[in-house]
């Protein structure tokens, strides 16, 4: 186990004072960003420990953690995780050192890149790897990793011909995953393997697994709405405190054709159908859209950044219309039982960052997120949860915000 203690720099200033100064005071939480920075040629991305997110400016300046590759990120309990991606298999874990910087445990490998990485309980977090490769041998790879350790426990594979049986056609491409009970609960769509068509967008589904066993129970599907999730975005599909199941279809971003409204279904706790009672018609309600990326807030609720952009379909001079953009969003808090969606005031609409999960991070009645204007300046904004209103924070110089948390000791 290689553990490395990285000193982390202040990296808030006001707008009239641009220097920066080493973290030497001991300190018992500090908020960590993953940012991106794109040029013309390609994108770097560091990980940086701050103080502050409401104030001046977050800056690279002498400052952040070169990160290796592509990276996405998630939190499990007080570790910050950037999570290699395109051909990248490593998964960094950042924790917070006593004198205020970020200690780095970067011992984690996994056989192939992570599709998706989520902390199940207090102490676990749950990887899934979805190769390329979907033969009829080849197999979807799950693993259980302990917070405290950081280190692989358990392992388990299923074949693909027990999710996508054509899979001569079509791959699965992972939208999310969410444990309830025991069973595991997996969002996909398919794709055709030769032009990257999504041929089946009036239907989803989802393949429910035994967990911790790690096998098939069963693949279910509805009509009702298209796939869950999109591409990369761990969209898919959330759980509530009681162990429901709710997926959530954008039937928008990330597929090369719409036939179907954006709405959301539901599994009951620890169920094997979904529940022909509950549909949510995210697109005929009041503030309503599609819902592209989200996060879950708690009591039922999901904080959101959702779509109200009108689709455009294919006219033959513009590929596949509009469909793959991730456009015209705004912040949104969406009851999953009120089936209400309330639109977040003081925050301006946005373009999102596209395939990658979204940069939002709950603190307490609060969630923080970025948002990049019409000019391209990064904010942070602070939305309270009570009052659905937002407050403008620091400014941030980077090109995006992969990933937003906070960590203690």
């Amino acid at each position: 186990m290689l553990v490395a203690s990285v000193i982390v720099f202040a990296s808030c200033s006001s707008d009239d004072d641009n220097t920066t100064t080493e973290t030497t005071t001991p300190t018992t939480s500090k908020f960590v960003l993953g940012l991106g920075v794109t040029t013309s040629t390609e994108t770097t991305n560091f990980v940086l420990g701050v103080d502050d997110l409401m104030t001046g400016t977050i800056d690279l300046q002498n400052q952040g953690i070169l990160q290796d590759g592509y990276r996405d990120y998630a939190t499990g309990g007080n570790t910050f995780y950037s999570i290699g991606g395109l051909g990248v298999t490593d998964v960094n874990a950042y924790t917070l050192a006593t004198d205020g910087g970020l200690n780095v445990n970067n011992s984690l490998t996994f056989p192939l890149q992570l599709d998706g990485f989520e902390q199940i309980n207090t102490t676990t977090m749950l990887g899934i790897s979805v190769p390329q490769d979907q033969t009829a041998n080849a197999a979807i790879q799950f693993y259980t990793i302990d917070i405290e350790t950081n280190a692989i426990v358990n392992t388990g594979q299923v074949p693909f011909e027990g999710v996508n049986p054509d899979t001569a056609n079509n791959r699965i491409f992972h939208t999310g995953m969410q444990i309830s009970g025991n069973k595991l609960y997996q969002t996909f769509y398919l794709v055709n393997k030769d032009d990257f068509n999504t041929p089946n967008t009036d239907t989803q589904y989802v393949a429910i697994y035994n967990y911790p066993e790690f096998t098939l129970d069963r693949v279910i599907s509805d009509n009702r709405f298209g796939p869950a999730g999109a591409f990369n975005t761990q969209s898919g599909v959330y759980t509530t405190e009681n162990g429901d199941i709710f997926t959530v279809s954008n039937s928008n971003f990330g597929f090369t054709q719409a036939t179907k409204e954006a709405g959301i279904l539901k599994i009951p706790a620890g169920g094997t159908q979904f529940d022909p009672n509950y549909t949510f018609n995210t697109e005929n309600v009041t503030n309503g859209g599609k819902i592209i990326h989200a996060i879950y807030a708690g009591d039922g609720k999901l904080f959101a950044a959702v779509s109200t952009k009108v689709l455009e379909g294919p006219d033959g001079s513009n590929g596949f219309g509009n469909v793959y953009s991730d456009t015209n969003l705004k912040l949104a808090i969406v009851d999953l039982n009120l089936k209400t969606i309330t639109n977040v005031s003081s925050a301006p609409e946005f373009t999102g960052n596209g395939g990658r999960s979204f940069a939002a991070f709950k603190d307490g009645n609060s969630v923080y997120t970025a948002i990049t204007d019409a000019n391209g300046t990064t904010n942070i904004y602070r939305t309270d949860l009570n009052n659905a209103t937002a407050t403008k924070g620091a400014q941030v110089d980077a090109s995006f915000v992969g990933g937003i948390s906070k960590i203690a000791q």
